[in-house]
């Protein structure tokens, strides 16, 4: 974990652009002024962080790297069982799509025990656990294989087994998709929306 961007991310970049000298971001991170800058360079080449008029502020890759640091930490104190909190909304149909292939319905039932109804459900997941994403990826998946056709290759997928109130799920990663970082699509052998009775806008804990 990078000091000056734990300090960064204390005095709240990650949310917007901070003002701070040199000799302050080095004294609360244990170095002096001229390592500190030197370090900031770096981190800014690197693409951790974008120095501007109004300040510095995290990058995406900055946000990243501090959040899987946080959750490989807590991952070691607290285990594997992990809660993510959310909001169910509207796909953009492609999970219909891809569980509608034999190729896919049959890795699954195969590697996850179960028939996938032929759609995934979308949850946003609430701002104060968008980190836990991170400690998920982390953990070990259950691949699914991808395989291919006459028209295309289709790619791995990662899957994690999860609980969604006393439905049996699991989360899916595919390797490409146009969801943002603060989307999970969860599967299972249910309609969940029926199953859970939730529509567009219902909170749910997918447990993992």
């Amino acid at each position: 974990m990078d000091n000056l961007l734990l300090v960064l991310l204390r005095h709240g970049a990650h949310k917007a652009p901070v003002r701070i000298t040199t000799s302050v971001l080095g004294a609360e991170a244990g170095m002096s002024q001229q390592n500190a800058s030197r370090k900031l360079l770096a981190l800014e080449k690197e693409g951790y962080l974008d120095r501007g008029k109004e300040g510095i502020r995290l990058t995406r890759k900055g946000c990243d790297s501090m959040a899987a640091d946080y959750a490989s930490l807590r991952r070691a104190f607290e285990g594997e069982r992990l809660e993510i909190c959310g909001t169910i909304v509207s796909g953009l149909g492609e999970g219909r799509y891809y569980l509608s292939l034999d190729g896919y319905r049959k890795a699954i039932r195969q590697r996850l025990g179960f028939h996938p109804f032929p759609g995934t459900l979308n949850i946003k997941i609430d701002e104060d656990d968008r980190w836990k994403k991170q400690q998920l990826i982390q953990m070990e998946p259950v691949i699914i294989p991808g395989f291919r056709d006459r028209k295309r290759t289709y790619g791995d997928l990662f899957s994690y087994r999860c609980r969604l109130g006393d439905e049996e799920c699991a989360i899916v990663v595919p390797m490409r998709t146009h969801h943002g970082p603060d989307i999970i699509e969860v599967i299972s052998q249910s309609d969940l929306k029926k199953a859970l009775r939730k529509k567009d806008g219902g909170r749910v804990k997918v447990v993992i």
